[in-house]
């Protein structure tokens, strides 16, 4: 429509066909034990690869409900889901939307990431940057009490070796002992997130390690970097850090035939 000073004037239907994209079908869900994850997870996936683009309007709670074949709560809890996470907004009366800046979202590594191998690996080699580093600042700055909790968490490791389970609570606490001996509370509140997002994947590692000789291996490199950081031996204690850190990458890859 022509507004007579030179500019044209969309309706409200051709604004509202601009903000709408055809959605290819959704996978069927095959009936999981949380229906409002699978479909959040779903979304997610494209969201982030861009099949849903920022700014685009998501399909009604009643469309995705007759898609996935479930009831519009279910959709609901799932949209629910994917604001905590940053990606959608809901705008009353018009329509739940993908972000236009989900580059700023919080920071989140969902536990549907570890599930995929190469995503998993990814997630490791982020720890390996994060964690030595933060090995070596705690070589320069940990206190005489977070070199003590270093050490017991070391002994706890020693306490347990054909224990996987408990082993596995114990690995993640040690590494959490080395990151507070940084005295940094950014890396403390990162790997407070990842060490949450981790925790299966390392017990699932240590199971498949338990009765080998990795776990005596392991021990032997958690000494080390305590040596190393109660030394106050920056270097080594990156190093050695990082070479803990890639041989678990190299586990997983073992593992998953990769």
């Amino acid at each position: 429509m022509w507004n007579g000073v030179g500019r044209t004037v969309h309706s409200r239907e051709t604004r509202r066909q601009s903000m709408v994209k055809p959605v290819a079908a959704f996978d069927s869900l095959g009936r999981p034990e949380n229906l409002a994850d699978e479909i959040a997870q779903q979304l997610r996936d494209r969201i982030l690869n861009e099949t849903l683009s920022p700014g685009q309007r998501l399909p009604t709670e009643q469309a995705l409900g007759a898609q996935f074949g479930v009831s519009r709560n279910v959709v609901r809890e799932a949209i629910a889901r994917l604001k905590l996470t940053g990606l959608v907004e809901t705008r009353h009366g018009v329509g739940t939307f993908v972000k236009q800046d989900i580059d700023n979202r919080p920071f989140e590594v969902a536990q549907d990431d570890l599930l995929d191998f190469r995503q998993l690996i990814d997630v490791y080699r982020l720890r390996v940057e994060i964690e030595s580093g933060a090995a070596a600042l705690a070589a320069v700055h940990r206190t005489q009490a977070q070199l003590d909790d270093l050490h017991q968490a070391l002994k706890a490791l020693k306490e347990q070796p054909d224990d996987w389970e408990a082993g596995a609570t114990s690995t993640v606490d040690f590494h959490l002992a080395v990151i507070h001996a940084s005295n940094n509370p950014y890396f403390v509140r990162i790997m407070g997130h990842l060490s949450s997002a981790l925790k299966d994947a390392v017990r699932t590692l240590r199971f498949r390690s338990s009765g080998t000789s990795r776990i005596h291996e392991e021990q032997l490199e958690h000494a080390r970097i305590v040596d190393a950081i109660e030394r106050q031996d920056a270097n080594a204690a990156r190093q050695a850090m990082r070479e803990h850190l890639e041989h678990g990458i190299n586990g997983y890859r073992s593992l998953f035939g990769d």
